[in-house]
């Protein structure tokens, strides 16, 4: 697999925090950012960065992955309920016993592969269980 460092750069927002629109009519925040609100459609939204915060709804284990990330399986991936609103999918790290459905959960940076043919590391957000 082959990392491109100015794609990587181009995404920098979205891959190293946990940026959303919020609507500053209604109060929705939209995961990922939308130019328009998905809940009144009002175009007055501004970009917000979340807590990265929130509870686990439920997990599953992953036998699967896309091709370079093969040395990360099994994964546990997870449904989340971010304290701001959104749900997500994301997956989990540092797991040691079987993730908890209710579980608190936070957002950390995790190296998701290296490029095998240039040493160069990706790193990306996934969810930490911590209570």
């Amino acid at each position: 697999m082959r990392i491109s460092p100015p794609q990587i750069w181009r995404a920098k927002r979205s891959l190293y925090k946990l940026t959303a629109s919020k609507c500053n009519r209604c109060g929705n925040v939209d995961l990922p950012p939308s130019n328009f609100c998905s809940k009144c459609g009002s175009s007055e939204v501004s970009v917000v960065t979340l807590s990265g915060n929130g509870t686990l709804l439920l997990a599953t284990e992953n036998f699967q992955q896309r091709a370079g990330y093969e040395k990360n399986m099994p994964q546990y991936v997870g449904l989340i309920k971010l304290d701001e609103g959104p749900e997500i999918v994301a997956p989990l790290t540092d797991v040691i016993d079987e993730p908890k459905e209710g579980s608190r959960v936070n957002v950390v940076l995790r190296k998701l592969t290296t490029d095998s043919s240039n040493g160069l590391i990706e790193y990306g957000l996934k969810f930490r269980v911590v209570s």
